[in-house]
């Protein structure tokens, strides 16, 4: 075989070895109209929102053990009214979030880049008023003067809980904010 035989024959492989690697797992792609900003997730999923301050919000599989709560991702942005920075961004909506949600508690904060521009991705838990347990991430990223939010929920006692935020998380890091 020659050398040229040998290169497409590894790349065909590789390219089989790729494919049956995603293959199983087919996803969409959401394009908010009028936002422009763009969120992939997994084809069985369902995407159930589109309008208001909520651009998108998609659902996936039921929660073991949960009485119909099922995984979620939700995409909400908002024009700012002047500049600010994402850190003050993060800040003020952390002690809104600290107000609003009983026994929240930060686990923790990473920054990260999400369609080329810095975001934060926070860690928190905190617990519904009928005691259930609320494991979430919120992704933030600025573009100008607009503000977005991507907010991925399970629940504390998941049995699956290290798989689903696996998910979460990459679905999150899908997400490409509009100019």
């Amino acid at each position: 075989m020659t050398r040229r035989g040998v290169v497409l024959m590894l790349f065909g492989l590789l390219a089989i070895a790729v494919a049956g690697a995603t293959g199983a797992e087919a996803w969409k792609r959401f394009v908010h109209p009028t936002q422009g900003f763009a969120l992939s997730y997994p084809a069985d999923w369902e995407l159930v929102s589109r309008q208001g301050i909520v651009g998108v919000a998609v659902v996936g599989p039921e929660i073991p053990g949960t009485d119909g709560m099922h995984l979620s991702v939700s995409v909400a942005s908002e024009n700012l009214p002047q500049a600010i920075s994402l850190d003050q961004y993060e800040s003020v909506t952390e002690s809104k979030i600290a107000l609003i949600f009983n026994g929240y508690q930060r686990l923790r904060t990473d920054r990260t880049l999400v369609g080329g521009r810095p975001a934060i991705l926070r860690y928190y838990t905190w617990k519904r008023n009928d005691g259930v347990g609320i494991y979430q991430m919120q992704l933030y990223t600025l573009a100008g003067r607009r503000a977005y939010v991507v907010t991925a929920t399970t629940i504390t006692t998941s049995p699956n809980l290290a798989q689903e935020a696996a998910l979460l998380r990459r679905i999150m890091l899908t997400f490409k904010p509009g100019t």
